[in-house]
């Protein structure tokens, strides 16, 4: 019992947690949310994740790092800049992104230009302004192309680029449907010529192609026995 007690006293905080383990291995720690005799649904921390309780192998409950931040979060005022944004950043080691997020949007509320906020909501400084990461593209010059922001000159090169390659890409189809093409008009007139062999071997081999009453010169019969 004593090295039992120790051994608690010396596991870490998130392995306190709600933990699923799942038959076949790997597991899910954090608050279960949900829990009925068909389904069972865990908060993560970054959103919910549920499953068919056939799959469950065991649940370990315990105390989670959210209902900590829940518990901090209820002991701070509006305006306690400080107490939110050493919460967002202890979220943040904890894994908690979607706390963090909250708590420093808590900072921004009563602190506009913290700096640490902005920056850790992806705010970024231009000109003295704190802009989102797609303003302060846009306000450089940057396009957004295919999900990357790139310069004018950079889109008209990767658009040069994608049209050489589709014309490559056409080219080599082309290519290949008349190899392709090709090779069965080959097939073909193997084929034909086969059938054609085997045809003329047919006849050959066959008496009736040469006159019917056998090979070389023909006799008709007569009552004299007289060949004509």
């Amino acid at each position: 019992m004593r090295k039992l007690a120790l051994l608690l006293f010396l596991v870490p905080g998130p392995l306190l947690a709600d933990v699923v383990y799942l038959k076949g291995g790997g597991k899910f720690t954090g608050r279960i949310v949900e829990q009925t005799a068909e389904r069972i649904v865990i908060d993560i921390g970054d959103g919910t994740i549920g499953f068919s309780m056939e799959r469950v192998e065991e649940i370990v409950k315990g105390p989670s790092p959210l209902d900590e931040y829940d518990a901090r979060a209820s002991k701070l005022g509006p305006q306690d800049v400080n107490g939110w944004r050493s919460l967002a950043q202890w979220a943040s080691m904890k894994g908690l992104s979607v706390q963090s997020r909250a708590a420093y949007q808590k900072v921004l509320a009563a602190a506009p230009d913290d700096p640490e906020a902005r920056e850790a909501l992806g705010f970024v400084r231009v000109n003295g302004a704190w802009l989102t990461e797609e303003e302060s593209y846009r306000a450089r010059g940057f396009v957004k192309y295919e999900g990357e922001w790139l310069t004018p000159a950079e889109v008209q090169l990767a658009q040069s680029n994608a049209a050489m390659e589709q014309a490559r890409s056409e080219a080599e189809k082309r290519a290949s449907d008349a190899q392709y093409a090709a090779s069965m008009a080959r097939q073909q007139k193997q084929e034909d010529e086969k059938r054609a062999r085997e045809e003329a071997d047919r006849m050959r081999n066959n008496p009736v192609y040469w006159g019917g009453w056998g090979y070389g010169v023909t006799y008709w019969p007569n009552p004299a026995g007289v060949p004509r």
